[in-house]
Protein backbone atom coordinates (compact mmCIF):
# COMPACT_ATOMS: atom_id res chain seq x y z
CA UNK A 1 0.00 0.00 0.00
CA UNK A 2 2.69 2.72 0.83
CA UNK A 3 4.51 1.06 -2.18
CA UNK A 4 1.49 2.02 -4.46
CA UNK A 5 1.41 5.48 -2.66
CA UNK A 6 4.78 6.47 -3.33
CA UNK A 7 4.77 5.64 -6.77
CA UNK A 8 1.81 7.23 -7.53
CA UNK A 9 3.04 10.17 -5.44
CA UNK A 10 6.00 10.23 -7.66
CA UNK A 11 4.14 10.15 -11.13
CA UNK A 12 2.08 12.94 -9.83
CA UNK A 13 5.14 14.89 -8.82
CA UNK A 14 6.61 14.28 -12.70
CA UNK A 15 3.46 15.56 -13.87
CA UNK A 16 3.28 18.49 -12.49
CA UNK A 17 7.23 19.12 -13.12
CA UNK A 18 6.62 18.80 -16.94
CA UNK A 19 3.31 19.69 -17.62
CA UNK A 20 4.08 23.65 -17.06
CA UNK A 21 7.12 22.98 -19.69
CA UNK A 22 5.08 21.04 -22.40
CA UNK A 23 2.38 23.69 -22.21
CA UNK A 24 5.27 26.79 -22.29
CA UNK A 25 6.66 24.78 -25.38
CA UNK A 26 3.43 24.91 -26.62
CA UNK A 27 2.77 28.42 -26.12
CA UNK A 28 6.19 29.61 -27.58
CA UNK A 29 5.27 27.50 -31.28
CA UNK A 30 2.27 28.81 -30.83
CA UNK A 31 3.21 32.55 -30.56
CA UNK A 32 5.59 31.66 -33.02
CA UNK A 33 3.18 30.43 -35.90
CA UNK A 34 0.91 33.20 -35.21
CA UNK A 35 3.78 35.57 -35.50
CA UNK A 36 4.45 33.64 -38.97
CA UNK A 37 1.09 33.74 -40.32
CA UNK A 38 -0.80 36.80 -41.67
CA UNK A 39 -3.65 34.97 -43.25
CA UNK A 40 -6.95 36.38 -42.00
CA UNK A 41 -7.79 39.40 -39.94
CA UNK A 42 -5.16 40.28 -37.40
CA UNK A 43 -5.60 38.43 -34.13
CA UNK A 44 -5.58 41.70 -32.16
CA UNK A 45 -5.80 45.08 -32.56
CA UNK A 46 -2.63 47.17 -33.02
CA UNK A 47 -3.21 48.70 -29.77
CA UNK A 48 -3.05 45.45 -27.33
CA UNK A 49 0.59 44.51 -29.21
CA UNK A 50 1.83 48.25 -28.23
CA UNK A 51 0.56 48.00 -24.72
CA UNK A 52 1.53 44.32 -24.43
CA UNK A 53 4.75 45.14 -25.47
CA UNK A 54 5.31 48.53 -22.73
CA UNK A 55 4.29 45.97 -20.19
CA UNK A 56 6.98 43.58 -21.45
CA UNK A 57 9.52 46.84 -21.32
CA UNK A 58 8.37 48.13 -17.79
CA UNK A 59 9.47 44.68 -16.46
CA UNK A 60 12.56 44.94 -18.83
CA UNK A 61 11.45 41.59 -20.28
CA UNK A 62 13.46 42.18 -23.38
CA UNK A 63 12.77 38.56 -25.14
CA UNK A 64 8.73 39.21 -24.47
CA UNK A 65 9.15 42.93 -25.64
CA UNK A 66 11.01 41.40 -28.88
CA UNK A 67 8.62 38.86 -29.44
CA UNK A 68 5.34 40.41 -28.97
CA UNK A 69 6.56 43.24 -31.35
CA UNK A 70 7.91 41.23 -34.11
CA UNK A 71 4.07 39.85 -33.92
CA UNK A 72 2.62 43.00 -33.94
CA UNK A 73 4.63 44.26 -36.77
CA UNK A 74 3.91 41.34 -38.64
CA UNK A 75 0.52 42.46 -38.96
CA UNK A 76 1.11 46.20 -38.80
CA UNK A 77 4.29 46.53 -40.57
CA UNK A 78 4.26 50.76 -41.08
CA UNK A 79 2.84 51.27 -37.22
CA UNK A 80 5.46 53.89 -35.55
CA UNK A 81 5.11 53.22 -32.27
CA UNK A 82 5.73 49.37 -32.71
CA UNK A 83 8.79 49.89 -35.00
CA UNK A 84 10.31 52.93 -32.37
CA UNK A 85 9.35 49.83 -29.23
CA UNK A 86 11.17 47.31 -31.21
CA UNK A 87 13.87 49.53 -31.91
CA UNK A 88 14.42 50.17 -28.38
CA UNK A 89 14.69 46.92 -27.36
CA UNK A 90 17.31 46.01 -29.74
CA UNK A 91 19.48 48.93 -28.19
CA UNK A 92 18.81 47.46 -24.69
CA UNK A 93 20.35 44.03 -25.85
CA UNK A 94 22.68 45.49 -27.56
CA UNK A 95 21.79 45.09 -31.05
CA UNK A 96 22.63 48.92 -32.43
CA UNK A 97 22.65 48.51 -35.98
CA UNK A 98 19.34 46.90 -36.05
CA UNK A 99 18.17 49.40 -33.20
CA UNK A 100 19.01 52.26 -35.83
CA UNK A 101 17.27 50.55 -38.74
CA UNK A 102 14.00 50.18 -36.80
CA UNK A 103 13.59 53.80 -35.48
CA UNK A 104 15.07 54.73 -38.62
CA UNK A 105 11.40 53.52 -40.46
CA UNK A 106 9.66 55.10 -37.35
CA UNK A 107 11.37 58.80 -37.97
CA UNK A 108 10.18 58.31 -41.77
CA UNK A 109 6.72 57.83 -40.53
CA UNK A 110 6.02 59.99 -38.18
CA UNK A 111 9.22 61.99 -36.68
CA UNK A 112 8.75 63.15 -32.54
CA UNK A 113 11.51 64.00 -30.35
CA UNK A 114 11.61 61.34 -28.38
CA UNK A 115 12.19 59.08 -31.62
CA UNK A 116 15.10 61.23 -32.59
CA UNK A 117 16.25 60.34 -29.04
CA UNK A 118 15.43 56.30 -29.25
CA UNK A 119 17.45 56.49 -32.27
CA UNK A 120 20.17 59.04 -30.84
CA UNK A 121 21.41 56.61 -27.99
CA UNK A 122 21.57 54.17 -30.32
CA UNK A 123 23.82 55.88 -32.37
CA UNK A 124 25.91 56.88 -29.03
CA UNK A 125 25.88 53.19 -28.37
CA UNK A 126 27.68 53.01 -31.86
CA UNK A 127 30.05 55.83 -30.81
CA UNK A 128 28.36 57.67 -33.74
CA UNK A 129 28.69 61.25 -31.74
CA UNK A 130 28.16 63.40 -34.88
CA UNK A 131 24.59 61.57 -35.86
CA UNK A 132 23.80 61.36 -32.33
CA UNK A 133 24.37 64.84 -32.50
CA UNK A 134 22.35 65.60 -35.51
CA UNK A 135 19.58 63.60 -33.94
CA UNK A 136 19.37 65.20 -30.29
CA UNK A 137 19.43 68.90 -32.20
CA UNK A 138 16.57 67.50 -34.74
CA UNK A 139 14.37 66.84 -31.72
CA UNK A 140 15.08 70.00 -29.86
CA UNK A 141 13.86 71.62 -33.16
CA UNK A 142 10.37 69.96 -32.82
CA UNK A 143 10.16 70.91 -29.49
CA UNK A 144 12.63 72.19 -26.91
CA UNK A 145 10.89 71.85 -23.38
CA UNK A 146 11.60 67.68 -24.03
CA UNK A 147 14.70 66.91 -21.69
CA UNK A 148 16.06 63.61 -23.30
CA UNK A 149 17.05 65.00 -26.56
CA UNK A 150 19.16 67.44 -24.43
CA UNK A 151 20.50 64.30 -22.69
CA UNK A 152 21.36 63.20 -26.28
CA UNK A 153 23.04 66.35 -26.68
CA UNK A 154 25.27 66.59 -23.96
CA UNK A 155 26.62 62.56 -24.74
CA UNK A 156 27.25 63.44 -27.95
CA UNK A 157 29.05 67.01 -27.28
CA UNK A 158 31.00 65.09 -24.36
CA UNK A 159 31.84 61.83 -27.13
CA UNK A 160 33.04 64.70 -29.46
CA UNK A 161 35.20 66.34 -26.65
CA UNK A 162 33.35 69.34 -26.23
CA UNK A 163 33.06 69.25 -22.34
CA UNK A 164 31.44 72.84 -21.76
CA UNK A 165 28.99 72.64 -24.37
CA UNK A 166 28.05 69.78 -23.23
CA UNK A 167 27.51 70.45 -19.52
CA UNK A 168 25.25 73.16 -21.01
CA UNK A 169 23.01 70.61 -22.64
CA UNK A 170 22.91 68.45 -19.49
CA UNK A 171 22.05 71.59 -17.07
CA UNK A 172 19.28 72.72 -19.68
CA UNK A 173 17.90 68.67 -19.53
CA UNK A 174 18.08 69.07 -15.44
CA UNK A 175 16.39 72.25 -15.79
CA UNK A 176 13.56 70.54 -17.40
CA UNK A 177 13.81 67.38 -15.09
CA UNK A 178 15.29 67.74 -12.43
CA UNK A 179 14.90 64.43 -10.40
CA UNK A 180 16.45 62.60 -13.17
CA UNK A 181 18.48 60.06 -11.99
CA UNK A 182 20.27 59.81 -15.77
CA UNK A 183 20.46 63.55 -16.24
CA UNK A 184 22.61 63.74 -12.89
CA UNK A 185 24.64 60.74 -13.89
CA UNK A 186 25.74 61.85 -17.22
CA UNK A 187 26.13 65.63 -15.39
CA UNK A 188 28.84 63.56 -12.95
CA UNK A 189 30.60 61.64 -16.11
CA UNK A 190 30.84 65.19 -17.83
CA UNK A 191 32.31 66.92 -14.63
CA UNK A 192 34.51 63.93 -14.04
CA UNK A 193 36.15 64.17 -17.84
CA UNK A 194 37.07 67.93 -17.09
CA UNK A 195 38.59 67.22 -13.58
CA UNK A 196 36.13 68.83 -11.32
CA UNK A 197 36.10 65.43 -9.04
CA UNK A 198 34.51 67.48 -6.48
CA UNK A 199 31.08 68.17 -8.98
CA UNK A 200 31.18 65.03 -10.24
CA UNK A 201 31.33 63.47 -6.88
CA UNK A 202 28.42 65.26 -5.91
CA UNK A 203 25.91 65.00 -8.90
CA UNK A 204 26.99 61.04 -9.06
CA UNK A 205 25.83 60.56 -5.23
CA UNK A 206 22.63 62.81 -6.27
CA UNK A 207 22.07 60.21 -9.09
CA UNK A 208 22.06 57.14 -6.65
CA UNK A 209 20.04 58.86 -3.51
CA UNK A 210 17.41 59.68 -7.05
CA UNK A 211 17.37 56.12 -8.23
CA UNK A 212 20.44 53.71 -7.26
CA UNK A 213 18.75 51.14 -9.65
CA UNK A 214 17.60 52.86 -13.03
CA UNK A 215 17.65 51.49 -16.29
CA UNK A 216 20.61 52.43 -18.05
CA UNK A 217 20.42 53.62 -21.84
CA UNK A 218 22.49 50.58 -23.03
CA UNK A 219 24.07 47.80 -21.45
CA UNK A 220 27.81 48.97 -21.34
CA UNK A 221 26.93 52.34 -20.10
CA UNK A 222 28.40 51.75 -16.76
CA UNK A 223 26.20 52.79 -13.21
CA UNK A 224 26.33 55.85 -11.40
CA UNK A 225 27.94 52.94 -8.13
CA UNK A 226 30.14 52.04 -10.52
CA UNK A 227 31.34 55.49 -11.42
CA UNK A 228 32.01 56.69 -8.15
CA UNK A 229 34.38 53.33 -7.54
CA UNK A 230 36.50 54.43 -10.08
CA UNK A 231 36.19 58.22 -9.49
CA UNK A 232 39.53 58.11 -7.39
CA UNK A 233 41.66 56.47 -9.99
CA UNK A 234 40.79 58.21 -13.37
CA UNK A 235 39.56 62.03 -12.37
CA UNK A 236 42.52 63.97 -11.56
CA UNK A 237 42.15 67.35 -10.80
CA UNK A 238 42.07 69.95 -13.37
CA UNK A 239 44.42 72.26 -12.26
CA UNK A 240 47.60 69.47 -11.25
CA UNK A 241 46.25 67.04 -14.18
CA UNK A 242 48.09 68.87 -16.56
CA UNK A 243 46.50 67.85 -20.36
CA UNK A 244 43.14 66.07 -19.72
CA UNK A 245 43.23 63.09 -20.99
CA UNK A 246 40.67 63.51 -23.47
CA UNK A 247 41.36 59.63 -25.04
CA UNK A 248 39.53 57.69 -22.50
CA UNK A 249 35.65 56.39 -23.23
CA UNK A 250 33.51 60.04 -23.09
CA UNK A 251 30.89 58.59 -21.76
CA UNK A 252 32.45 57.16 -18.59
CA UNK A 253 34.45 55.03 -17.01
CA UNK A 254 35.15 51.54 -18.37
CA UNK A 255 32.63 51.95 -20.84
CA UNK A 256 32.95 49.39 -24.06
CA UNK A 257 31.08 51.30 -26.17
CA UNK A 258 29.47 48.48 -28.66
CA UNK A 259 28.15 46.37 -25.58
CA UNK A 260 25.05 45.61 -25.34
CA UNK A 261 18.44 53.79 -22.52
CA UNK A 262 14.27 57.51 -19.43
CA UNK A 263 11.50 56.04 -19.30
CA UNK A 264 9.05 53.28 -19.91
CA UNK A 265 8.54 54.40 -22.67
CA UNK A 266 10.53 52.84 -25.79
CA UNK A 267 9.70 55.26 -28.63
CA UNK A 268 6.53 56.86 -27.70
CA UNK A 269 6.77 58.23 -24.04
CA UNK A 270 8.71 60.83 -22.22
CA UNK A 271 10.97 59.43 -19.92
CA UNK A 272 13.29 57.85 -22.55
CA UNK A 273 16.72 56.42 -21.78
Amino acid sequence: MTTTFCRVAFVLLVISIAVPGVLAASTAVGISAVAADTSGPPPNDVSVYISDTRTAVAGQNWSGAMLVTTRGLRWFPDNAELLCLQGYTYRKIGQYGNAVEQVSRAIRLNPLPVRYANRGYAYLAQGNYSAALADAEAGIALNATYPVTWGVKALALQGMGRSGEALAAIDQALALAPDSAHYWHVKGQILAATGDCTGATAALEKSRQLDDSYVLPWPGFGSAEENLADLNATCAPAATSGPRATAKAPLGWGIVIGVAGAAIAAGTRKSLP
